[in-house]
């Protein structure tokens, strides 16, 4: 068990403190919701170009 309490490998210099993981991981989902919705609208609201005789 000790390779798991003390893992030797990965990034030590810059690590993000532990709260700003959630904070990002949220705000990451906010931001591809809104993404999302905008380009759906467009898509949405755009005339037909292609009409059917």
């Amino acid at each position: 068990m000790e390779f798991i309490d003390d893992p030797k490998f990965g990034h030590s210099k810059f690590k993000l403190p532990i709260f700003l993981v959630p904070v990002l991981m949220f705000l990451t989902l906010i931001i591809g919701i809104i993404a999302s919705k905008i380009y759906v609208d467009s898509v949405l609201d755009q005339p037909d170009t292609e009409e059917t005789q």
